[in-house]
């Protein structure tokens, strides 16, 4: 039944192309679905490049304007949708007393402005804190890397689990390579910032990039959040920095 309604169809557009009149009309046809198409894919285009614009068109409400122009003034022209707290109940403390600027998982990088994933989280406490060995172990690595700047790897043996935390954009490195080390021994400061700080990596500011490995590999990255347990609270005239 298909066959032979597709084939008039076929054989009446081509009537219709033997003469100017007809010509007309088909380019008319095609022309219209075809326009429709690129006028919607350069509508999508747009969201895709240019969320924050095109949600303003959806405010009305001056201080609704105002923390989305607040929040576009400091972000850029991108957006990151990001739901539930950060809660910490590990059993491990965390590296450094600061907030948690950047969390595991999917996000805009903050240097390129691409899609990208975070394989850790990123902790702004004060410049050049003392980073400190969420558990016992020992040193396996110690080194220089263009994208984490100076950075520190320890390996952790429990009898119920054996775990790698590693430690990125320092300004020092105070551990050395196969050292034996504790939990909450300062094994480097806390660095980053590509102004002031020797080999910074890719940074935007002085941070701590933290991470959670099974392995000694980069590719076996998990969530450092189940395994840490929140800092004691800051005294006083103290406080983390922003990436």
């Amino acid at each position: 039944m298909a066959g032979p309604v597709a084939s008039k169809a076929l054989l009446h557009l081509a009537t219709m192309a033997t003469n100017e009149d007809g010509r007309r009309k088909l380019i008319l046809l095609f022309s219209i679905p075809i326009a429709l198409v690129l006028l919607l894919l350069m509508m999508f285009a747009y969201i895709l490049a240019s969320p924050l614009s095109f949600l303003a068109g959806f405010f009305s409400d001056p201080k609704e304007m105002a923390a989305l122009q607040a929040f576009r003034a400091e972000h850029g022209d991108k957006i990151r949708l990001q739901t539930g707290m950060i809660i910490l109940n590990g059993k491990y403390p965390m590296p450094a007393n600061g907030v948690i600027t950047s969390p595991y998982g999917p996000r805009i990088h903050p240097v390129t402005g691409k899609s990208g994933f975070h394989t850790g989280i990123d902790i702004a406490p004060e410049w050049h804190s003392e980073i400190t060995s969420v558990a016992d172990g020992q040193v396996v690595k110690v080194g220089i890397d263009s994208i984490y700047g100076n950075y520190l790897l320890i390996r952790h043996d429990y009898p119920d689990e054996t775990f790698y935390s590693f430690y990125a954009h320092l300004s020092e490195v105070i551990a050395l390579p196969d050292q034996e080390v504790f939990t909450g021994d300062v094994v480097a400061l806390e660095g980053g910032d590509p102004d002031n700080d020797p080999n910074p990596g890719t940074s935007t500011g002085h941070h701590l990039h933290f991470e959670i490995r099974t392995n000694r590999f980069a590719w076996s990255h998990t969530d450092p959040i189940p395994y840490l347990y929140p800092p004691q609270p800051q005294a006083a005239g103290e406080g983390g920095g922003e990436t």
